[in-house]
């Protein structure tokens, strides 16, 4: 009798217990006894994403900066007079600057590393389903803001008068399958 109550606890137990699975993909799953199931983390398979398993060169804070044509308008004046250009001058260098204004995309200067620099795609909408704007770049391109502490990755002129109040903007890192996307806000 009590070898029969020994093989119903250890037959409990089995019952009880989380199992391992694979799912047709080919990926390890464990299937918890309340319904609930998560990827097995040892698994060649799957990669842990966590904040906390990413390496400090790894991580970036991307972010955008939008200068409205008024604004570079009004700089670029400012500037030619400081260097007392006359009226003609000014005014053909005005001409030259892009009416929807200058998209940035930034990173703080001290996340920039020469020995591990990663190629983005940088891609930017006006509305629609095309693309104004898409390039691929490497972080090595980057050059230094009037902002301490700030480099540029990129900037885009953005040559013609948006009619949306707010464009898209997406960086990409296609290699690690990556992205994030931007709202700009259009300022007249």
């Amino acid at each position: 009798m009590r070898q029969f109550l020994f093989f119903v606890a250890i037959l409990v137990v089995f019952v009880l217990a989380d199992q391992m699975a694979t799912t047709s993909s080919g990926f390890s799953v464990i299937l918890h006894d309340n319904g609930r199931w998560e990827l097995y983390q040892n698994n060649s398979k799957v990669r842990d994403v966590r904040e906390s398993t990413l390496p400090a060169d790894a991580k970036a804070t991307i972010s955008i900066q939008y200068e409205s044509y008024e604004k570079l308008r009004k700089n670029l004046r400012l500037a030619l007079e400081a260097d007392l250009a006359v009226e003609e001058e000014i005014e053909d260098s005005l001409r030259t600057l892009p009416k929807g204004g200058i998209i940035h995309f930034c990173v703080p200067t001290k996340q920039l590393n020469k020995r591990t620099s990663r190629s983005l795609t940088y891609t930017i909408w006006a509305g629609g389903k095309t693309p104004i704007y898409q390039e691929t770049i490497s972080d090595e391109t980057a050059v230094a803001s009037d902002e301490t502490g700030v480099s540029y990755l990129l900037s885009v002129p953005v040559y013609g008068r948006p009619k949306v109040k707010n464009m898209t903007a997406r960086v990409e890192n296609k290699a690690g399958k990556q992205s994030i996307d931007f709202d700009v806000p259009i300022q007249e």
